[in-house]
């Protein structure tokens, strides 16, 4: 976070204050205050947020040792029930799934409406149903998956040609943009069957940039998640800024689709219903056969965009954490792990390095040497 957020958000804290107590105290005096679970008051949350900055689990956690696995939390105008213990999380995710399923929404999801396409943030209705339905057929089906598996394969070969050739050249690997890289490249294929980036181009890295920027854009904390009252302020920029990247990558995802319908309307023998077609054409096809109010291109243009976001930061980010966790835990590099059990077709290792961004320095091993670390 930057410095310029935290002077933001203390100032709107202490000055939007006093309204926040007044709405305590009025909500108290219309809900029985009993059928809450406990928690903090509105002093040690606004004290713990100043302390911990931009950490909240930890602040989160230190207020489950107080209060329970179960607590109330008043995050400016907005009451927020924590759940923070396995069980009590089973209780929500299981046993109550369909009354908790739906999901705030943030600030910065108004860009362009998409919290109305959104398959993440729409409540479930008929719209989340059509769309979760769409997905579930056209991406991850089995048959979906099967027809995407050699072309997978070889994506995941391009990454381990890649981390050889930096090893051949003895050049860094950044953990999380190869990573990122490898998993836009797996879903544009199987939603526009082309590469969106390259590892060694930055010419070609014009989505890929774009998608970063915003998603750096929504990391920050907001505000106005807060206190919606200051919605038409902006008072952070964040909506005015991720407007700029969004409107981009609308325009990018809208391009990608004309190019396809150009294509489909001069290929007098383009088979509309081969089954091997690309996620865009079963999309258009779809689109084709049925009435535009039911699916329109504007829908399928949000639901790349979240299949996107959903399936590339995620994983690049989990991958570079477990990496982080190594430097921290190197003894769980070799525990129960026998070199008989391993695939060393590619003998490549990595070196791994305390800085940020995580990077990986790949090492050639010699297996003989390798296996007597066993």
């Amino acid at each position: 976070m930057e410095l310029m957020d935290y002077v933001i958000i203390i100032l709107f804290s202490l000055f939007f204050f006093i309204c926040i107590y007044a709405t305590t105290i009025r909500s108290r005096r219309r809900v029985n205050v009993n059928l809450r679970p406990p928690g903090p008051n509105v002093f040690s949350f606004l004290k713990s947020i100043i302390k911990l900055g931009n950490k909240p689990h930890e602040s989160c956690a230190i207020f489950a040792k107080h209060y329970g696995s179960l607590m109330t939390l008043k995050l400016g105008t907005k009451t927020t029930i924590v759940a923070s213990s396995p069980d009590m999380v089973k209780e929500f995710i299981y046993t109550k799934d369909r009354s908790f399923s739906g999901r705030p929404v943030p600030d910065i999801s108004r860009v362009a409406d998409h919290y109305k396409s959104s398959l993440v943030l729409l409540p479930t209705g008929d719209k989340w149903a059509k769309l979760r339905r769409i997905t579930k057929e056209y991406v991850f089906s089995v048959q979906r998956l099967e027809v995407s598996e050699i072309m997978r394969m070889e994506k995941v070969q391009e990454l381990i040609d890649h981390v050889n050739q930096c090893c051949i050249d003895r050049k860094p690997v950044h953990i999380g943009d190869i990573v990122f890289t490898t998993i836009l490249n797996i879903l544009s294929n199987i939603f526009f069957s082309m590469d969106l980036d390259r590892y060694d181009s930055i010419s070609s890295q014009e989505f890929k940039d774009m998608m970063g920027a915003f998603m750096g854009i929504c990391e920050k904390p907001s505000i106005v998640d807060y206190f919606p009252i200051l919605r038409a302020l902006d008072p952070q920029g964040l909506v005015r800024r991720g407007r700029v990247y969004f409107d981009k990558l609308l325009t990018f995802c809208d391009r990608i689709i004309d190019q396809r319908l150009q294509t489909r309307l001069n290929s007098s023998s383009f088979d509309t219903t081969a089954s091997s077609n690309d996620v865009l054409d079963l999309l258009l096809n779809n689109l084709e056969q049925k009435d535009e109010c039911e699916f329109n291109r504007s829908d399928m243009i949000h639901l790349f965009l979240d299949l996107f976001f959903a399936g590339t930061e995620t994983t690049s980010s989990a991958l570079e954490w477990a990496m982080a966790e190594l430097i921290h835990n190197p003894e769980k590099m070799t525990r129960n792990t026998r070199a008989q059990d391993m695939d060393m077709e590619e003998k490549i290792g990595i070196t791994l390095q305390k800085k940020v961004p995580l990077v990986a320095i790949p090492i050639r091993y010699n297996y003989d040497e390798f296996k007597s670390l066993y």
